[in-house]
């Protein structure tokens, strides 16, 4: 069990970072926090659906991170570790979120270069001929992705926006593969039938 344990808790890149950051180590937390801003920036868009929540949660969660170095084991990837933070901090939100939904047009220029609030959140480099052409159907998706149960949307976004994979999600979630495996297939039979009719027919 000592020999298992070890091999469990050998830290890699990251895990190595956060163990600095339990130490203190400013540098280490300014590296972790360039690394995953994007990931967690595309999490939480794709479920708030509202750039400056987006904004104020990534800050929370690094936040929340901070303050709980002290308590970090490298038993696990770091990722795992960071987005179960994320996930535990949205589902807090949820129901708070649902009362007053606020929604923010992905188009309106932040500065002279033209750059987008979305460009800057969602994607790596998107043009804003590219976010205007596409709106409408971002807007479907938006629409479509909240009528999913909570359950279901979180996984599907943690495939489809985060690129994890189900036993990644299983661990994120603390669920067995099996269930991420039906949520997974509930919310892409309702997204199918939600969506069939803005999508060209083939043959």
């Amino acid at each position: 069990m000592k020999d298992r344990k070890q091999f469990r808790c050998n830290p890699g890149y990251d895990e190595g970072l956060m163990l600095k950051v339990k130490e203190g180590d400013l540098a280490a937390f300014e590296s972790i926090f360039e690394a995953y801003k994007g990931p967690l920036g595309r999490f939480f868009y794709h479920l708030a659906w509202d750039t400056t929540l987006t904004e104020d949660y990534i800050q929370e969660v690094f936040i929340r991170l901070w303050k709980g170095a002290s308590g970090y084991e490298p038993c696990g990837r770091f990722s795992t570790y960071l987005f179960q933070i994320a996930k535990n901090f949205w589902l807090n939100e949820h129901k708070r979120l649902k009362r007053s939904p606020k929604r923010y047009s992905l188009d309106v220029p932040l500065g002279e270069d033209g750059a987008t609030r979305s460009s800057q959140v969602v994607s790596d480099e998107p043009t804003p001929s590219t976010m205007m052409a596409n709106a409408e159907m971002k807007a479907r998706i938006q629409d479509a992705l909240e009528m999913l149960p909570e359950k279901q949307r979180l996984v599907f976004v943690m495939s489809e926006y985060q690129g994890l994979k189900y036993h990644e999600i299983a661990d994120v979630l603390e669920i067995p593969l099996g269930t991420v495996k039906s949520r997974m297939s509930g919310a892409e039979k309702t997204l199918r039938g939600k969506l069939r009719d803005h999508f060209p027919r083939k043959g």
